[in-house]
């Protein structure tokens, strides 16, 4: 189930084994049988002359001595359709050793020729091997050519292996540089001599290069450019040529601007394949997938090339999906066509389509067939077939690049299977076009693995991997079977006779069923598998009216009958087996008439899968609910999915059951026990009764883990512990993975097609809550894994296997998890509270199960983990740990859309690392300003960083506004602000004179007294002060407080009233005030004697000082002064009122004042 990323669990290449590797634990069954196919190289004439070769003349070819007969092989895996084996010999030592070295960045594929040739490109390294036996030669010849320096990764795309020889038995090698550089090897032989040229793609890159005997090599861009690569006539070098395909002029202009010419602009279209498709009328037939559009051209030589037809296929495609996934609205499907290869009657597509109209769609894919005979010009207006795969993946555009990484792969035109491969998977397709085709997965996801490249030799499909090398993947029945129209009833018939022979001729008389509803719709599946669909749809709607109101509600008639004769099918009895003779119920009508259990599982899905097309045939399906399964509604759609899982679990058991017989023994009879079967009847096995009760399947979890505790409660060595817990994990992990690949791959199947449904919380029996839950036992075992199994291993290889179990004990988890939310997120009202408290639940028991790896230095397990799983927190402490900053810098690319960015930032805010914070790449600088937006105390700095100044100063204003506690830093940002928004330049003069005003207030705070500072304790630990404000300042200055004041203290209150509105009521109030305190400083009751100047006797007072120093700085007296009567008949002069000397003073003081 679990499939790493390739981008970050990717490790170094491993050699490959050529010895018989033992089958996989996935849930791979044993086949029944094996066959060998021996495909025959089909020879012909060649009229032409390749232009690569440096043989001459034309004749028929040899036939291919060496089949795959006499090939050394050796079966990898085997499932109940397909065996996967090793084909020709071990790859070379050269090539090995150097996969082996190569770290991970280096870009490695593999190119695959029908010749009998491959090559590796592995950096600028290209090794070129012979993996066929000839007549003349084994398979063992290398050769390793130097490819051109490129800025850009080589591929095995745009490498080309030409035959020199009729009998293949040495190649001319053609090789192009992503920038066009090309080389070509007459001889490999001698790897030095070659003719190097250039393409002049004027700074497009290449796309791929293709075989196009006997006319030359054609080269594409990924602008969608077109070259013919030809060796020129030259008789002392071989000097390639390079002629830009044009289409001809005429009916065929319109197509004229989607391939470049050296005179047409450059398309902005997606280029998906070039195919060469044999000859035509004596012309070379090229096949150009672009888009929607299919082109097939026509090529005799350089400049006689000419487009013949143009095929739309967007809108035929995009119909044919809505037809097949119930939508009205063609507009709404977006459709891609991934890949195309040529077949016996036409062109044999790869599509993918979506339903951009729902919120969470889903991405199908099928195979659709077009017609590519030319008739006078005719442009097929429709789809010859179009076939549903049951492969489906939610779309997510993060993920469209992956989602869309599948290629198309036939072993020879005529074939009837084809292959569908990504990276990790193979589609194995039996039946191209029939109703009945059937499909299987083979995956590569074993650590490090995975397909670097396919091909096809000798009708025989080859793939490269990187932990076995060059495999074919061959199916283990005879083709013919499957070209068959077999009618469901045969079908039926090879399931079981004895489930036709219950279905009676006659018309059935519905009345004697009563009330028991799964009988009659039991009589109407038999009806249907005798091919009465007629009759099988009377008792249906006899037995529940269309009409009815009671259907479309949890627990409906329809739905309780539906989910008893589903688990009726998958508990069935074996009738043909003699021993159950005594236990067969009457009523019972068997669907197998196998007398071996994986056989009689086998026959259970199959009969299974013929219900599901009862059910939609007689228009029962989109009448489905719900149903209550453990003590929560389900969907009764999913529920026969669990069913089918649970069939799909069984087999997987049954498989490790021969590998493991004492555990899954023992297990089988604790679960025998906890169901109350004492005894066995006679003649059957404890196995027989377990894995005849599907149903139950499940329960074998808990004892097999129950056991394990028995097992490690007693003295053992440790590495018996850590082999019973490691097969312990085999087991439980093959059975739910197992379960979970078929509710992925037959998501659509299960999908109901009406919208009536309801949305309710899915939590999959895989992933069933409780203490003895599903999800409850993994955790067990997870931790036991991590506490018993691990300490005990004393070997890397134990370890190793142990690390990756955990790692896919905690996908197993965390997939249940997910499944779950996505169905309550789809909620609304109650249910988000439920939403929320699973959610925490999940991100805790997400770290928790992957943090471990971390521990035990398992990076790059925890990695793929946190990746898939979007564990930001996982990652980012991965990054720190492996100081990695360009995976950081890389995750903030892949999970832009999901918040990791700022889950990084406030990570670095967190821990205090604020360095880091501020010094992100460029591409980060948007994200982290709107995430400082928050933070104004450092964004200023990224301001400032970023040279947006008018921000920073900004920014440092605000921060200073807000700033209550310290006088000291509030200065300091404000002179920052101020020294920014003169860096800026753009500042206004109203915002510099703002900051002036605030830095002079703070001015006037640094001026008071100490004594006075001290006394009012104003200091705080840091000896500074908190910020005041002009009021308080002022107060502060002729406060009684500052015993030391004189005209200067007096002065700068006066000075600080100009901060303070004059339309403001405190501003009146404090000018007197302020005057009535200097007033008071000095005595004015003293009597002067006679001839003595009152005035020049009190000009030394505070009073008049005051108001001389505001006359020498040359400032309006008028301004300060209040009114006079206003000052004399303040309250705090009342002790002078009645003093006639200060008033003659004052007045006169005044007049005299007002007068300079």
């Amino acid at each position: 189930m679990y499939t790493p990323r390739s981008s970050s669990s990717k490790g170094k290449y491993t050699p490959f084994s050529t010895g018989r590797v033992g089958r996989t634990g996935s849930g791979l069954g044993s086949a029944s049988s094996r066959r060998s196919s021996a495909g025959i190289f089909a020879g012909g004439t060649g009229a032409r002359r390749s232009p690569f070769a440096f043989t001459s003349g034309a004749g028929t070819r040899s036939p291919a001595f060496g089949n795959r007969s006499i090939l050394q092989t050796s079966v990898i895996a085997e499932t109940a359709h397909y065996v996967v084996e090793n084909y020709g010999s071990s790859v070379p030592v050269l090539i090995t050793e150097a996969l082996a070295m190569a770290d991970r960045s280096t870009s490695v594929s593999v190119h695959i020729d029908p010749s009998g040739w491959a090559c590796v490109v592995c950096g600028r390294r290209l090794f070129v091997w012979r993996y066929k036996h000839t007549h003349i030669a084994k398979a063992t010849f290398c050769k390793e050519l130097s490819l051109p320096p490129s800025e850009l990764s080589h591929k095995a795309d745009l490498v080309c292996l030409i035959p020199a020889s009729r009998d293949n038995q040495s190649v001319t090698v053609m090789a192009v540089s992503p920038e066009g550089i090309i080389r070509y090897w007459p001889n490999i032989a001698s790897e030095g001599t070659y003719s190097e040229s250039s393409a002049d793609l004027n700074g497009e890159e290449c796309f791929s290069l293709t075989q196009f005997e006997p006319y030359g090599c054609i080269l594409a861009t990924t602008t969608n450019q077109l070259l013919l690569l030809t060796l020129a006539g030259s008789n002392t070098q071989n000097v390639v040529s390079c002629h830009p395909l044009k289409p001809s002029q005429g009916m065929f202009a319109r197509v004229s601007s989607l391939f470049f010419g050296s005179q047409r602009p450059q398309s902005s279209s997606t280029l998906q394949r070039v195919l060469a498709g044999g000859e035509e009328d004596g012309q070379g037939v090229l096949l150009v997938l672009e888009e929607d559009v299919l082109q097939k051209w026509l090529v005799t030589e350089p400049g006689s090339e000419k487009v013949v037809m143009e095929i739309q296929l967007g809108s035929m495609i995009k119909k044919q999906f809505a037809r097949e996934l119930g939508s009205s609205a063609v507009d709404s499907i977006k459709a891609w066509m991934l890949d195309v290869q040529i077949v016996s009657d036409g062109a044999l597509l790869l599509v993918a389509a979506m339903n951009s109209a729902v919120s969470n769609p889903i991405l199908h894919y099928a195979l659709a067939t077009v017609p590519l005979s030319s008739n006078a010009g005719a442009v097929p207006e429709q789809l010859k077939s179009f076939k549903m795969l049951s492969l489906s993946a939610r779309y997510q555009i993060t993920e469209e690049e992956s989602l869309l990484d599948y290629h198309l792969l036939l072993p020879a035109p005529s074939s009837i299977t084809c292959h569908i491969y990504s990276r990790k998977t193979v589609i194995c397709c039996l039946g191209i076009a029939e109703s009945n085709s059937s499909f299987e997965n083979v995956d590569f996801n074993q650590p490090g693995d995975g397909i670097l490249g396919a091909g096809s030799c000798d009708s025989t499909t080859l793939f490269f991997t990187n932990n076995h090398g060059l495999v074919t993947i061959s199916t283990t029945q005879q083709e013919p079977s499957f070209l068959q129209d077999v009618s469901l009833a045969d079908q039926s018939l090879r399931l079981d006779q004895s489930l036709i022979a219950e279905s009676p001729a006659q018309p059935v008389d519905v009345s004697v069923y009563g009330d028991d509803k799964m009988q009659g719709l039991k009589a109407a599946f038999l009806q249907a598998c005798r091919q009465n669909l007629s009759q099988a749809e009377a008792i249906v709607e006899e037995m529940f009216p269309a009409a009815s109101t009671s259907t479309m509600e949890t627990g409906s008639a329809i739905d309780l009958a539906v989910a008893k004769l589903s688990q009726e099918v998958i508990d069935d009895f074996p009738a043909s087996d003699p021993r159950w003779a005594e236990s067969i119920p009457q009523d019972s009508a068997s669907a197998t008439s196998s007398l071996i259990l994986l056989h009689q599982l086998e026959d259970k899905m199959k009969a299974h899968d013929h219900l599901l097309s009862f059910l939609q045939n007689v228009g029962v399906w989109d009448r489905l609910h719900s149903v209550i399964v453990r003590e929560c509604p389900l969907v009764t759609h999913l529920l026969l999915c669990e069913h089918a899982e649970k069939l799909a679990a069984a087999m997987a058991l049954r498989s490790h059951h021969t590998m493991f017989p004492n555990l899954v023994d023992g297990a089988i009879s604790k679960v025998l026990d906890m169901r109350g079967q004492k005894y066995t009847p006679s003649g059957l096995t404890p196995q027989d009764v377990f894995y005849r009760e599907v149903s139950g399947i499940h329960e074998i979890i808990g004892c097999l883990v129950e056991q394990e505790k028995d097992i490690l409660s007693s003295e053992l060595a440790p590495s018996d512990i850590v082999c019973r817990i490691s097969n312990i994990n085999t087991i439980i992990q093959g059975m739910i993975k197992d379960a979970w690949h078929l509710r992925q791959s037959k998501a659509l199947v299960y999908q109901s097609h009406g919208s009536s449904l309801p949305t309710m919380q899915y939590i999959p029996w895989t992933a069933s809550t409780g203490p003895k839950g599903i999800r409850m036992l993994l955790t067990q075992q997870h931790r036991v894994t991590i506490e018993r199994g691990i300490p005990n291993s004393e070997d890397i290889q134990s370890r190793g296997a142990l690390y990756q179990q955990i790692m896919e004990l905690t996908d197993l988890i965390l997939e249940g998890y997910v499944t779950q939310l996505d169905s309550i997120s789809l909620s609304s009202g109650e249910e988000n509270a439920q939403y929320e408290e699973l959610e925490q639940k999940y991100h805790q028991e997400r770290s928790a199960l992957i943090k471990p790896l971390i521990d035990h230095g398992q990076y790059e397990r925890a990695a793929s983990l946190g990746e898939k799983y979007c564990d930001f927190g996982i990652l980012v402490s991965l990054c720190e740990l492996t100081e990695n900053e360009e995976r950081l810098q890389r995750y903030m690319n892949q999970f832009a859309t999901k918040g990791f960015s700022d889950f990084v930032f406030k990570y670095y805010m967190d821990e205090g690392k604020r360095s880091k914070l501020l010094s992100q790449p460029f591409s980060q600088h948007a994200e982290l300003s709107e995430f400082l937006q928050a933070h104004d105390h450092l964004s200023w700095l990224h301001h400032l960083q970023v040279n947006d100044y008018s921000k920073a100063q900004e920014t440092l204003k605000r921060l200073a506004a807000k700033e209550t506690l310290s006088v000291a830093k509030k200065k300091t940002l404000l002179s920052l602000s101020k020294l920014s928004a003169l860096a800026g330049g753009e500042a206004s003069d109203t915002e510099l004179e703002d900051i002036n005003t605030e830095l002079d207030i703070i001015l006037h705070q640094e001026l008071l007294p100490r004594d006075l500072v001290q006394s009012m304790e104003l200091f705080n630990k840091e000896e500074d002060l908190p910020v005041l404000g002009p009021e308080q300042l002022i107060w502060l200055y002729i406060s009684s407080n500052n015993t030391n004041s004189n005209e200067f203290d007096f002065k700068k209150a006066l000075d600080l009233l100009r901060y303070i509105p004059v339309d403001d009521e405190k501003y009146e109030h404090l000018r007197l005030s302020i005057w009535c305190k200097v007033i008071l400083k000095n005595d004015w009751s003293a009597v002067q004697g006679s001839g003595v100047d009152p005035l020049q006797n009190y000009e030394d007072t505070i009073f008049f000082k005051t108001a001389r120093m505001i006359l020498d700085s040359n400032e309006d007296l008028q301004y300060y002064l209040p009114d006079m009567d206003d000052l004399l008949s303040s309250q705090e002069l009342t002790p002078l009122q009645s003093n006639s000397n200060f008033q003659y003073i004052l007045r006169a003081g005044y007049e005299q004042m007002q007068r300079m």
